[in-house]
């Protein structure tokens, strides 16, 4: 990694692509790449929304991102979206002025900003409000990709916000890998658990004896030599750090996905004491994996096996999961892939 800038790799970006809280296809008619550097990033959510991509090329900041002229000047006509609603993409914003001017430029009945960098505020959505120092992105250089790991993990900690299946995809791993399963939201202290009942979001206070609890679970368990899975929201890297610090055999991987999706879940949700009108709480507290740590950042979009299926692959324990071992029957064929079986209920 250079020293004066931030590498990220195709993976990182596309789990950001694939958890960005875009509208909906039907609700786009056009994705807008700022040229030159916002090409790439609108072929990726040209792709997503499965729309066609337009390009407005403009003129504004020099390589090092130093203004060269008072207000972003076109260097061709803009494209026609007069009347239709689109998504306008560029790689960097730091002021929002480039999105502002090509805004009035284009005139589109609705347009979403999306800036692939940049302070929070910027556009209507940024990938990276995470990442203050320069990028260096795959495209315009080989970035190497993250270190293997050298074993695979003895212990996955499941993190991510109420509603992004976090527990059926904790058990559903757990029921493959033979491992323990811990929830940690049978680790909470009646006082958090009556907080939360009230609506009231929890502080790092009320985080902290929680987290040591399931921190000793965590030790108890591999010091026994079994295997296990646990379920923890985690959102802020200090929590999964006080959880992961000094065990290079856990492994933390962080679920995401749109709010519209997250939201929907949690109201289809019965029988829980989580509010669903904490979610915009625990979005804001949520902070995704950045330079440093190295979490496996997964999309919740597909159905909870699926999901499963990319954690198993990704961490290297293809050879512990128990349902895709070879039938002992004379007549299978061991090459032949499982049989899929009915997605559950929206995970919990």
């Amino acid at each position: 990694m250079s020293a004066d800038k931030v590498d990220l790799t195709f993976g990182r970006i596309a789990e950001r692509v694939r958890a960005a809280d875009l509208p909906p296809r039907d609700e786009v008619d056009a994705v807008v790449a700022i040229a030159r550097g916002g090409i790439v990033p609108g072929a990726l959510i040209a792709y997503r929304l499965e729309r066609p991509l337009r390009l407005l090329r403009l003129t504004f900041r020099d390589d090092a991102n130093a203004p060269k002229t008072a207000a972003p000047q076109p260097l061709s006509d803009a494209p026609d979206v007069r009347g239709q609603r689109i998504v306008l993409v560029d790689d960097v914003t730091v002021s929002g002025a480039t999105l502002r001017r090509a805004r009035e430029l284009l005139g589109a009945d609705r347009t979403t900003t999306v800036a692939f960098k940049g302070p929070p505020g910027a556009a209507d959505v940024v990938l990276f409000p995470d990442v203050p120092r320069c990028v260096r992105w795959p495209w315009a250089e080989d970035v190497p990709p993250p270190p293997p790991r050298e074993r695979p993990p003895r212990a996955i900690v499941i993190a991510g916000v109420s509603g992004s299946g976090k527990s059926t995809v904790g058990r559903m791993l757990a029921e493959r890998l033979g491992w323990a399963y811990v929830e940690a939201d049978d680790h909470h202290p009646p006082a958090n658990v009556a907080k939360m009942r009230r609506g009231e979001p929890l502080d790092d206070e009320d985080r902290a004896p929680w987290l040591a609890s399931l921190r000793a679970e965590l030790d108890r368990r591999l010091d026994a030599g079994e295997g296990v899975v646990l379920s923890s929201s985690a959102l802020k890297a200090a929590y999964r750090r006080v959880l992961t610090e000094g065990r290079p055999e856990v492994a933390t991987v962080v679920l995401h996905g749109p709010p519209r999706l997250l939201a929907d879940r949690l109201n289809a949700r019965t029988g829980h004491f989580f509010d669903p009108k904490l979610l915009e709480t625990q979005l804001r507290t949520l902070e995704l994996p950045g330079p440093g740590e190295a979490p496996l950042v997964v999309g919740i979009e597909p159905d909870p096996e699926r999901v499963a299926d990319r954690i198993v692959r990704d961490l290297g324990l293809s050879g512990h999961d128990r349902s895709t071992a070879p039938s002992t029957s004379p007549s299978a064929d061991p090459r032949e892939p499982p049989e899929p079986s009915e997605a559950p209920e929206p995970p919990g």
